[in-house]
């Protein structure tokens, strides 16, 4: 055993002595070209993708490491220059191994190589996506202009340790078809936008789209109305614009024949009503009819996204024909809600001018409880965009009277009546108030009143004991004197029903604006329940809004006084509003 060790010891002795003449460092090995490979690479082309693809790619050097790669791709188009041949395209340095690509398709069906080259550690490397080319000789574009001029930089280095073929690839790719969908509803954001199940000649609609290709690869919409299958009937739209008014002006819909099913063409604006701009119009709308509104948006590609539809599944949107002057708007949920419907309706036809035998309705007080208003909740008939959908529908009448009850929908009056008025609408405005008072200062944006008061006006009246400021019932057949300041305009006398023996309808004094007057006090009261003869009616000073701070169908008393129907004879007459065609034509 001990001669076999002394052998061995011996011969690695001679080997270390004869067997290596060469030293590595006197005789270092060159390094080798690195050798590229992308993730798949499949013995036949790929099946046909999509734009968007998560590509991955690695580079191997057997005597030395890598430092990252240049990076391309570009349209293949028939004869096109192999890259291998002569290397003309443009490069991006990086040191990642995997990239999402987003191929740019301006058709529906393109072709792309992918080259990927490695670059070995003798390279000193560049700034991350550096734009590089290999023709007539390896140099950093810094200008990216595809010419080595001034700033440029030659990369003499880059050309031993490259990988002189590098791994390619060819993508067959299809455009993906966008999408477009109705934005969220303002009223309920957890919903989507739907139209009220009925609307006038005015209805706003949002929406909103994606492409997977990327959102920048969207060009326009395009708008129709029922009958998609004529291509005269789509309006394209800019793809800033993603909310839209259609209106039909009352002159084109009161000369359309009056029958159910009746065709109109809309005007359509984008954008909120002060900021309106007409983009042209839509054939088509049906009156006194359902109605369907379709959507699409196109990419750079040509192709059009499947339709957004509205209204969809069990909803309909059904566009009632205006025919009267007068709106009537109900905003009351009480439970003599029929009772003060009936007066109104009644009242209205015995004005002696015949103009408003018939009114047009809006329920507003559809679908919601005092409970449900006093949280902010507004009623199905009301649109989702008051603005500029609910003043566009206002816009069709001269007049607009709004009554409440003791939950007025500020909300919706504040958005919507002041501009109307703006623009020529005529408004009587009746409401009361309960113990909480007009928070956000609703009431001042469009009605001519300073303030309401504000005295407390609970059972107990703590701590201030009556009488005080306002009360929370008015007795049966107390009346409503007519402001005599101005002797040449007095309103009628009005009074209250005979029955119930207490209207409770938490009476509170309003205070006029500057440039407006009173036009009623309520009579005092002998038993000290409030304090002289608060201010009830207000009206602005040009003319445009009666404001009246109790409920008008509980004052059709003609025994002590002369009855809603002299009341809207006086306030509705004196208006004279801007005619129709006039004021209606944007």
């Amino acid at each position: 055993m001990t001669t076999l060790r002394l052998i061995g010891v011996v011969c690695l002795l001679l080997l270390t002595l004869f067997g290596c003449r060469e030293h590595i460092a006197d005789n270092p090995a060159a390094i080798r070209a690195p050798s590229t490979f992308l993730w798949l690479f499949p013995d036949s082309s790929l099946a046909t993708g999509v734009s968007k693809t998560h590509l991955h790619w690695w580079g191997e050097c057997q005597n030395a490491l890598i430092r990252g790669y240049l990076f391309s791709f570009r349209i293949v188009t028939p004869g096109s220059t192999p890259a291998s041949r002569i290397d003309t395209m443009r490069y991006s340095w990086t040191t990642k191994t995997d990239s999402t690509l987003l191929f740019p398709l301006d058709t529906l069906y393109r072709r792309f190589e992918v080259v990927v080259r490695g670059v070995t550690s003798s390279f000193r490397g560049l700034p991350e996506q550096s734009p590089v080319r290999l023709y007539p000789f390896p140099y950093w574009d810094r200008n990216d202009n595809g010419l080595f001029d001034g700033g440029d930089l030659r990369l003499d280095d880059l050309a031993g340790a490259i990988d002189p073929v590098g791994a390619f690839q060819t993508f067959p790719i299809r455009n993906s078809p966008p999408s477009v969908f109705f934005a969220p509803n303002p009223n309920d954001p957890a919903g989507v936008l739907k139209q009220p199940d009925t609307t006038y000649t005015a209805a706003t609609f949002a929406w909103s789209s994606s492409d997977p290709d990327g959102n920048n690869t969207l060009v326009s919409y395009r708008i129709a109305l029922n009958d998609t299958t004529n291509p005269a009937n789509w309006l394209t739209v800019p793809l800033r614009d993603t909310m839209v008014t259609i209106v039909v002006p009352r002159l084109r819909s009161d000369a359309v024949i009056d029958a159910p099913g009746a065709t109109v063409t809309a005007d359509v604006y984008a954008g909120t009503f002060l900021g309106r701009q007409a983009i042209g119009q839509l054939p088509g709308l049906r009156l006194d009819s359902r109605n369907v509104f379709f959507v699409e948006v196109r990419d750079v590609a040509g192709e059009y996204s499947p339709p957004a539809v509205m209204p969809s599944g069990n909803d309909r949107w059904y566009v009632k024909r205006p025919r009267a002057k007068l709106l009537l708007v109900s905003d009351y949920v009480n439970s003599d809600a029929s009772a003060a419907l009936s007066t109104y309706l009644g009242a209205l036809a015995a004005v002696r001018t015949g103009q408003f035998t018939a009114v047009d309705r809006l329920d507003m007080g559809q679908g919601v409880t005092l409970g449900d208003k006093s949280s902010g909740k507004v009623g199905t008939l009301v649109p989702p965009y008051v603005d500029p959908a609910l003043i566009q529908t206002f816009l069709q009448y001269d007049y607009v009277l709004w009554y409440t009850d003791q939950q007025p929908s500020l909300g919706v009056a504040q958005l919507s009546l002041f501009t109307y008025m703006q623009n020529g609408g005529r408004v009587m405005f009746s409401t009361s108030f309960i113990n909480t008072i007009d928070p956000r200062g609703a009431l001042r944006d469009f009605a001519p009143i300073d303030s309401v008061s504000s005295v407390d006006l609970s059972p107990t009246r703590v701590p201030v004991p009556p009488p005080v400021t306002g009360d929370t019932r008015i007795p049966a057949n107390y009346v409503l004197l007519a402001d005599s300041t101005n002797g040449t305009d007095i309103y009628p006398q009005l009074a209250f029903n005979s029955s119930p023996v207490n209207h409770v309808i938490f009476m509170r004094p309003v205070y006029r604006r500057a440039d407006a007057r009173y036009i009623y006090h309520l009579q005092s009261d002998p038993r000290d329940r409030y304090l002289g003869t608060p201010n009830i009616g207000v009206l602005d000073g040009q003319g445009r809004i009666v404001f009246m701070g109790v409920p008008l169908h509980l004052l059709n008393n003609t025994e002590q006084g002369m009855g809603l129907t002299a009341f809207f004879e006086k306030a509705l007459g004196q208006f004279n509003p801007v005619q129709v065609v006039n004021r209606r034509v944007f």
